[in-house]
């Protein structure tokens, strides 16, 4: 859809380092060049940390595994997200009919991609668990990724205190849940300048000014 409309998408490239004129971020040094920007926005989920110490910031983010799997596909249409905050799972229906299944974090901080099969058998359990019909399923395949974790367990989203960087990070393990309306919401500030006041309690300063918030359940998979 973005590309639709004029994003280019630079796949297999890797960046290397921001760059700064003064104390403002102008664009970002990659593995095949240089980008100019006005505006900079860091979206990397669990390697957020790394690219914000390009730009001279801490953020109070831990990094953890996150473990998912996918089965063959399922002939009947399955709309919703269903998240259990009582078995720590979540399934939905991807476009091509499978459904793709999680549960919680890796307790132990790290940026391990090691999938296991202790992870696969426990989450099976979950999904029949919640959804018998799934016991007649096959699992086509499993994959670990990091995920970004904030002291509250909601996203930090906004302007960073370096001008020209934001960053939309602390999503861990709802981000493709609610991302959507997030995106939507960043492409706001970086048109105006202003941050949207759906996402302003998001701040990175609320950690400073002891406005943290309370939302560790709204996932299920804490």
């Amino acid at each position: 859809g973005g590309m639709r409309l004029g994003v280019h998408v630079h796949q297999n490239t890797a960046v290397t380092g921001l760059i700064k004129s003064g104390d403002r971020v102008v664009g970002v040094e990659t593995s095949t060049g240089s980008i100019a920007a006005k505006i900079v926005v860091s979206a990397v989920g669990g390697h957020v940390t790394s690219l914000a110490a390009m730009a001279g910031l801490r953020l109070p983010i831990r990094t953890h595994p996150l473990q998912a799997f996918v089965t063959n596909h399922y002939a009947q249409t399955f709309h919703p997200i269903v998240a259990s905050t009582s078995l720590l799972f979540y399934v939905s229906q991807t476009a091509r009919g499978e459904m793709l299944m999680g549960a919680e974090i890796d307790r132990q901080p790290s940026y391990s991609y090691r999938a296991g099969h202790h992870f696969l058998q426990s989450c099976a359990h979950r999904a029949v668990t919640l959804l018998p019909f799934m016991r007649n399923l096959r699992i086509l395949r499993q994959w670990t990724g990091v995920c970004d974790m904030s002291p509250d367990y909601s996203p930090i989203m906004g302007k960073t205190g370096v001008e020209g960087f934001y960053i939309t990070t602390g999503w861990g393990t709802w981000g493709f849940k609610a991302i959507p309306v997030g995106g939507e919401q960043m492409a706001q500030l970086i048109a105006t300048g202003e941050t949207p006041e759906l996402i302003a309690p998001f701040s990175l300063d609320r950690f400073a000014n002891d406005r943290t918030l309370a939302d560790r359940g709204s996932a299920g998979t804490h």
